[in-house]
């Protein structure tokens, strides 16, 4: 009894009592019109995004990396006047293609001290909105505060939407957004 029962529990689960026959005529063929421009419009969407995102990265990493170059300038000119190398007082100019450290309480464009750094070939200053109203910042001794605080903004060429500034505080201290 035990055997009927193993062999028709068997015969159930290994061996269909129907079985269906698959017909070729029944299955699709290949793509539907409606599936292939939902497929080209789900590609075209991710070229945009992905295009669009790239595309503005180079420029990105100019702005990026040249606000690093004259945050870096600001924070030489004031930590040599906080030493009082030369005894004297240091500063930066800024122009619309180059940022310069200059020696001394007014900037003097032919000074054999001067450091000049070009802004990229893709970038501009494009704003420079300092207290007085002039394109120099110079540090004070003993404090390494400026009386020229305010902000330098840089921008791109090709997008002058893509922009960013700099901030000098009065403390002497500058930072970017």
């Amino acid at each position: 009894m035990r055997n009927y029962e193993f062999m028709r529990m068997m015969r159930t689960k290994a061996m269909p009592k129907e079985t269906k026959k698959i017909s070729l005529s029944n299955r699709s063929k290949g793509f539907s019109l409606v599936e292939m421009l939902v497929v080209l419009a789900v590609g075209a969407v991710i070229t945009t995004i992905v295009v669009g995102v790239f595309s503005k990265a180079p420029g990105r990493q100019a702005l990026d990396k040249q606000t690093s170059v004259i945050l870096s300038l600001l924070e030489q000119a004031r930590g040599l006047t906080l030493s009082a190398k030369n005894a004297s007082v240091y500063g930066v100019h800024f122009e619309t293609a180059k940022a310069i450290l200059f020696t001394g309480p007014t900037y003097s464009a032919g000074a054999a001290s001067n450091i000049v750094e070009p802004v990229h070939s893709s970038l501009q200053i494009s704003a420079i909105s300092l207290a007085g109203g002039g394109s120099d910042v110079i540090f004070n001794r003993l404090v390494g505060d400026t009386a020229q605080y305010g902000t330098v903004t840089l921008s791109l060429l090709a997008s002058t939407t893509q922009t960013k500034t700099v901030t000098i505080f009065s403390t002497g201290i500058a930072s970017s957004n």
